[in-house]
C-alpha cells in the first residue's frame, strides 16, 4: 500500500505527522512526501509570532504530544515564508531521492527543534549537505527557479486528491487521512483500509 502525505514545515502538527508517517511505514505503508505551500502570503522576512496569540493553545497540544514522544520541541517566535524549503525538499526528492527523509526531518527539526531560520538559503545548504545532497547544485536549481514547478505540481496534485489542510496522507484508492490522529485510531484506520483493498498491499 502507498501514501502520499502533504505537509508544509512551518505546520506544528505537520511536525508531529512525521511521528505518524513513521507510523504507517511501520505497518507496510509506503510514504511520499510532497510539499504543500499552507501559506504562500507570508512576506519573505517572515512574520512574528507572539508567545500569548492565536498559536499557543495549538503549540502546547503539540509540545504534550512531542513530549511523549520524545521529539525535540521549542514553540517558534517567527513564521517563516517556506517556498524556498519547499522547493529545496522537493528537488533533493525527486533529483537525490536517498537524501530526502535525511532533509525533510532536518528542516523540521531546524524550525520546531532549533529555533532556526529555514528560509535562510546558507542553513538550508547546511541542512541539503548533512542529508548527502550536493548543496551548491541543489542551491544553483532553486536559484533558478528548476524547482518552482515541482512545487506548482505538487499542490496541483493536492488539489486534485481533495487535500485543504496540512498534514494530509492520502492512500491508494483516493482515502483520504486529514490531520494527526491518535496512533491507535490510524493503526485502527489503515488496518481496516488494508483489509478492503488487498491488492493495493
Amino acid at each position: 500500500m502507498r501514501a502520499t502525505c502533504w505537509s508544509d514545515y512551518l505546520c506544528p502538527w505537520c511536525y508531529l505527522g512525521q511521528d505518524r508517517s513513521h507510523q504507517l511505514t511501520d505497518l507496510g505503508v509506503e510514504v511520499t512526501h510532497l510539499p504543500y505551500e499552507l501559506h504562500p502570503e507570508i512576506p519573505e522576512v517572515g512574520r512574528s509570532i507572539r508567545a500569548d496569540g492565536r498559536l499557543a493553545p495549538t503549540f502546547h497540544r503539540v509540545a504534550i504530544e512531542c513530549g511523549a514522544l520524545g521529539l525535540p520541541w521549542r514553540p517558534p517566535t517567527r513564521m517563516p515564508n517556506t517556498r524556498r524549503a519547499l522547493e529545496t525538499a522537493e528537488w533533493v526528492r525527486t533529483s537525490h531521492p536517498t537524501a530526502a527523509a535525511t532533509l525533510h526531518a532536518g528542516i523540521f527539526e531546524a524550525h520546531f527543534g532549533e529555533g532556526l531560520a529555514i528560509d535562510d538559503p546558507d542553513l538550508l545548504d547546511d541542512l541539503v549537505g548533512a542529508s548527502g545532497a550536493p548543496p551548491a547544485s541543489v542551491r544553483a536549481a532553486v536559484d533558478a527557479g528548476a524547482a518552482r514547478i515541482l512545487v506548482e505540481a505538487s499542490m496541483a496534485a493536492a488539489r486534485a486528491a481533495g487535500v485543504t489542510s496540512t498534514p494530509t496522507w492520502v492512500l491508494d484508492g483516493g482515502f483520504v487521512v486529514p490531520g494527526v490522529l491518535d496512533r491507535a485510531t490510524m493503526a485502527r484506520w489503515i488496518t481496516k483500509i488494508a483489509e478492503h483493498h488487498p491488492t493495493t498491499s
